[in-house]
């Protein structure tokens, strides 16, 4: 199987999520989060270089909404031109290849989603790919629930955040088919003090961090700070730092050609084979073996 990902560093503004395995292997036992689910989720914005060709396709279907800029999307041999205000769904298992143009690199808001539900919903939307009927203007309502969708992933694996995803991501989606009964709602969630460690913690991942950093960052006690921390995110916020890094050292493993020392390093590890253990116990694989195996992911 072959697999080409090209980009030279990270986009600015990123946001990306890939759910563990092991994860993912949950949905399966839980017949609300069997129906739909999300296994990767992200936006991009200005994503120069950005570049992917999958020879077997993926597992999951693939939805990218291009809300800036342009890209090109090939699907089983058809391409598409994607610009501001549209979007293409890839079906699960089909050869296809998308890169953002070069000169005037694509944002967009993207996930791969699956579940026994799902082939009838992207297929319907594949349907209107076909036809060229894919200009869609991402409101605040479809950027509300993305947004919700994804902060519930930062948020941890708790059983009801797969199910509320299973319950919203049909919704999503219908946006996609039925754009005219899709009302625009606004306002988003002012961030909070969680929302704002999770901030510092993101801009700091190659630092070695402390629980009392990151309480004085938010102006709170050790003790007041890690229990509401906890209790919105069901993390400590050590714990919850580890994924970010992990998080990093996948986009990183997939995106660049950096070795495992020069990762570890970026991310805040001196010790290259903790690092190795501990991204391992999250991703079920070693570094090496996960870059290996980056055709089966995204």
């Amino acid at each position: 199987m072959t697999m080409i990902l090209k980009k030279e560093e990270g986009f600015d503004g990123e946001r990306r999520i890939i759910v563990p395995p092991v994860v993912v292997e949950q949905y399966k036992a839980n017949p609300i989060s069997n129906s739909f689910n999300i296994t990767d989720i992200g936006y991009y914005p200005k994503a120069m270089h950005h570049f992917c060709k999958r020879t077997r396709g993926c597992r999951e279907h693939i939805l990218i909404h291009c809300v800036d800029g342009k890209g090109a999307v090939i699907v089983d041999g058809q391409r598409h031109h994607l610009a501001v205000n549209e979007f293409i769904l890839i079906p699960a298992e089909k050869k296809h290849f998308y890169k953002a143009d070069e000169h005037f690199p694509w944002t967009i808001y993207w996930m791969h989603f699956g579940g026994t539900q799902a082939p009838v919903v992207a297929d319907r939307i594949y349907g209107k790919v076909l036809k060229q009927n894919n200009t869609l203007i991402m409101g605040e309502q479809h950027i509300e629930l993305f947004n919700r969708m994804y902060n519930l992933l930062l948020q941890g694996y708790a059983k009801e955040n797969f199910e509320f995803i299973a319950l919203s991501l049909p919704y999503f989606l219908s946006g996609y088919l039925f754009s005219e009964k899709f009302n625009d709602v606004s306002g988003l969630a002012e961030h909070d003090v969680v929302e704002k460690a999770i901030a510092f913690l993101k801009a700091n991942l190659s630092r070695k961090i402390t629980l009392t950093d990151i309480s004085s960052h938010v102006c709170l006690s050790v003790s007041h700070f890690s229990k509401l921390f906890k209790h919105k995110t069901g993390y400590s916020p050590i714990e919850y730092l580890n994924h970010l890094k992990i998080q990093r050292a996948c986009h990183l493993l997939q995106f660049s050609d950096k070795r495992i020392s020069e990762i570890s390093l970026e991310i805040g590890f001196d010790d290259q084979y903790y690092f190795s253990r501990l991204f391992k116990e999250h991703m079920t694989v070693s570094p090496t073996v996960y870059r290996n195996n980056l055709e089966q992911r995204a």
